[in-house]
């Protein structure tokens, strides 16, 4: 993965994170939840991004040979 895709992918996420509050805001929905959902958001990039990056194979069963 290139740098520029690195700092495309920390845009996205950036812009994620920041909807995220803002819908949960606007809905008013309290406390606790606003923030188990933005710690599932933060999980799920934290996930995809060491995949991404080749640290865990999540899924895939490892060639033995």
């Amino acid at each position: 993965m290139s740098i520029i895709s690195l700092l495309i992918v920390l845009l996205i996420f950036c812009v994620c994170v920041w909807a995220v509050r803002a819908i949960m805001a606007a809905f008013g929905i309290g406390d606790p939840i606003s923030t188990i959902v933005q710690v599932l958001v933060v999980l799920l990039f934290v996930l995809w991004l060491i995949q991404s990056l080749g640290f865990v194979g999540l899924g895939r069963i490892p060639d033995l040979r």
